[in-house]
């Protein structure tokens, strides 16, 4: 298993809140995945020793042209290749490829197509209760695995939210619905393991939605809803994550892994 963390989007939100604040106003210009958090150098650096203990060591970034040197220093600091990095030639968030089209590079740049690959996103984080050894256990051959965790009604709006049959199956993927559109409480992080036989999906959809607006195909979960009629796709449950949007989100990311 290979892990491709995402790290390409330009955090538009968190650098308004940074720019607005005196206290936080010298993390400016830095990228979601690279804040420092709970006594590391970066949010990713919680994932890298995470997979690291568990003997995983194959781990690989995709970043934009803005923020690639700081990715790299990232890399110096945590023995990390520097080949393992690579900048999708973006530089502003308006020319973003998309999480999406930046899966599909990542995939073809470090030469994935053949291995089973764990997508994480770079401004995620699980509850301390994560474990990822329980995870891999229900890995399956010929299946993905995501994850799931409960919310309450008032924020159904905000999320992914998963269907499943009784056997925790996905059989239907909303992006951000009505809670009335739905009786399913179940959002879905950016924390995707894909079997190598259904990466060629990946193609296929970014193909598909080429010349289409890219909210159509930005967000990941648009390529859940694509993936689960033509793929089989088991739920994994978790507690909860920590997303960091804006510097609320990450004053509280910062304080509960401290």
């Amino acid at each position: 298993m290979k892990v491709l963390i995402l790290g390409a989007g330009y955090g538009t939100r968190l650098q308004r809140d940074l720019n607005a604040s005196s206290d936080y106003k010298h993390l400016l210009g830095v990228p979601k995945a690279l804040l420092p958090l709970g006594g590391r150098d970066a949010l990713i650096t919680h994932w890298l020793d995470l997979f690291r203990s568990h003997n995983i060591n194959d781990i690989y970034v995709v970043t934009n042209a803005a923020t690639y040197d700081a990715f790299l220093s990232w890399a110096e600091r945590n023995q990390v290749p520097s080949s393992n990095i690579v900048s999708d030639g973006t530089l502003t968030n308006e020319t973003r490829l998309g999480a999406v089209p930046d899966i599909a590079f990542g995939i073809h740049h470090f030469g994935l197509d053949n291995d089973n690959v764990l997508v994480v996103g770079g401004d995620t984080l699980f509850l301390n209760d994560f474990d990822l050894k329980e995870l891999l256990n229900h890995v399956t051959s010929g299946s993905c695995l995501v994850t799931t965790y409960p919310i309450p009604d008032h924020d159904v709006h905000k999320f992914g939210i998963v269907e499943t049959n009784p056997q925790g199956i996905m059989t239907s993927f909303l992006e951000k619905p009505d809670p009335k559109e739905t009786t399913s409480r179940l959002a879905c992080p950016c924390f995707y393991l894909f079997d190598r036989d259904a990466l060629p999906l990946i193609d296929a959809f970014v193909e598909e939605s080429k010349g289409q607006p890219k909210e159509t195909f930005d967000a990941t979960g648009k390529f859940l809803a694509y993936l689960y009629p033509r793929f089989n796709v088991k739920t994994y449950p978790i507690s909860g994550r920590i997303d960091v949007g804006g510097l609320k989100s990450y004053i509280e990311a910062n304080a509960y892994f401290a």
